[in-house]
């Protein structure tokens, strides 16, 4: 989290990405009251979510696509949808500690974010891809570009109700769902950078707004007009593509 930010309410998206987090301060809490681990992954997030950070709060995240987050976390997909899991609990407390002991406050970005690199390499050398990542990988593309799920099934080789399994055992939602999240992180990303159109992938502008107030509690319009969250601004001001659509 960036210094300027330090103590502000966090607001983030419904989200088709799963995030690792490493806090590096005072870790800030969940909804529930509850303190985020010193290392966590959250998978796939179907609603928005509050966060209070305080001003002892300094924390880094990596944005984890789905092939990643398969990949380096098999098989935890189905307890990880809107669920803050330990990284020790998952991972080890070896790896766990060998990403919260080198990386601390006083360090750069840079030094940072190799770290996190280095981190990720060893993981990655450390796992061994499970059989189901290419199918899930193909059919999450079809998906992404629009088609159906049973195209999405037939290109995967395998029938719907196994593309149905499949989903929920790595990622923890159906196909589907997955469509609909990734609709939704376009629609609000488009809304936030100017770029892009908002209502892609919805059948009209009713559409679009009823999945707005079901998963982000606010309309496309009266969000368009209000100011925004100083994290979303930022990001959004940057130009980064991913942050915009997951900070409100």
């Amino acid at each position: 989290m960036h210094q300027s930010h330090a103590g502000s309410l966090i607001r983030t998206s419904p989200v088709p990405l799963a995030v690792l987090s490493v806090n590096m301060g005072r870790p800030n809490a969940q909804e529930n009251g509850g303190l985020v681990p010193n290392a966590s992954v959250l998978g796939l997030q179907s609603r928005a979510r509050a966060w209070q950070s305080w001003s002892e709060t300094y924390f880094v995240m990596a944005m984890l696509t789905i092939p990643s987050f398969i990949r380096l976390f098999p098989n935890v997909g189905a307890d990880s949808t809107d669920m803050l899991l330990d990284l020790g609990a998952i991972a080890g407390d070896a790896a766990a500690h060998s990403l919260t002991d080198d990386i601390g406050a006083d360090q750069g970005p840079r030094t940072i974010a190799a770290m996190l690199d280095k981190w990720l390499i060893a993981r990655l050398m450390s796992t061994s891809p499970i059989t189901e990542l290419r199918q899930i990988t193909v059919a999450h593309d079809i998906l992404r570009r629009g088609e159906t799920v049973e195209r999405a099934a037939r290109t995967a080789q395998v029938n719907r109700r196994q593309l149905h399994r499949l989903f929920h055992r790595h990622l923890g939602v159906g196909p589907q769902e997955l469509v609909v999240l990734e609709r939704l992180h376009s629609s609000l990303s488009a809304v936030q950078t100017g770029r892009g159109d908002p209502l892609h992938g919805f059948g009209d502008q009713a559409h679009q707004i009823r999945s707005w107030r079901r998963r982000l509690g606010v309309m496309p319009g009266a969000y368009s007009r209000a100011a925004r969250m100083l994290m979303a601004d930022h990001f959004s001001r940057d130009g980064n593509a991913l942050g915009p659509a997951f900070y409100l």
